[in-house]
């Protein structure tokens, strides 16, 4: 495909894309202390997403560098919560709430470690995890569909050199300060105005592509959607995410 930056930098890329199922055995090498999956209903699926630089020249930063970005889009319901674990340690704000303007408190919960963003389909709001705050995993939970989502993708070392692509619309002082994880809900475009169809998000991206002609990026995104009751899906949610199944849902929309 061929794109042009905002800056009218023209991109040549060969874009490849591979999707696969998943056995129980490769699940639990991404999971770690291995809960079960016996009376479970479950599938798990990967896709491996490569973009090369086939120009002749060089993407840099002041003509631009594009990304892998991966819009998972799932179902929603009225008590589906996404929880994106987050690094504490770490300088600078925990989360961007402001791509669609502030998230409400009670659509958005900060528990020290852990955000959790209310998906239910009816309010259009968008959340993001920079590079020193996003974790390993991300993922959501209905308690009335009894499905756990849990996902994880080549997730930062200790930030990147190159920066991650800011998706925020318009023009950006630190095009390269972006988010590594989005989760997105959708809701009415304006007061009156039907929602874009009624689902959520859970996002992730690859660093921005500083590719020298012939070189290649790949980003790797994991999904693992959980059928069960809350007693067969707490140990999942203890080892992808390090919190109880119930903590999740404790803060329910009035």
């Amino acid at each position: 495909m061929s794109l042009t930056t905002y800056g009218g930098t023209p991109l040549e890329l060969e874009v490849r894309r591979r999707v696969r199922l998943l056995g129980a055995s490769e699940v639990a090498d991404w999971v770690e202390g291995e809960p079960s999956l016996e009376g479970v209903g479950w599938v798990a699926f990967e896709t491996d997403n490569t973009i090369t630089n086939v120009g002749e020249e060089a993407w840099r930063a002041e003509s631009g560098r594009p990304s892998i970005w991966i819009l998972a889009m799932f179902n929603p319901s009225p008590d589906t919560w996404v929880v994106l674990p987050y690094q504490t340690g770490a300088d600078g704000p925990v989360v961007n709430d402001e791509y669609f303007g502030k998230v409400p408190p009670q659509r958005l919960v900060d528990e020290e470690g852990w955000l959790f963003f209310a998906a239910d389909g009816k309010h259009r709001s968008k959340i993001g995890l920079p590079a020193g705050r996003a974790g390993a995993f991300a993922g959501s939970y209905a308690p009335s569909s009894r499905l756990l989502t849990i996902v994880t993708y080549d997730a930062p070392e200790s930030g990147s050199p190159a920066g991650y692509v800011n998706s925020m619309w318009g023009e950006q002082d630190d095009p390269y300060a972006g988010d590594v994880i989005n989760a997105y809900n959708d809701g009415p475009v304006a007061p009156g105005q039907p929602t874009l169809g009624g689902f959520y998000e859970i996002e992730t991206s690859s660093p921005a592509a500083a590719l020298a002609p012939g070189a290649s990026l790949t980003h790797t995104h994991r999904t693992l959607h959980l059928l069960g009751s809350a007693d067969q899906l707490h140990p999942w949610a203890l080892a992808a995410f390090g919190l109880p199944l119930a903590r999740i849902t404790r803060h329910p929309l009035k």
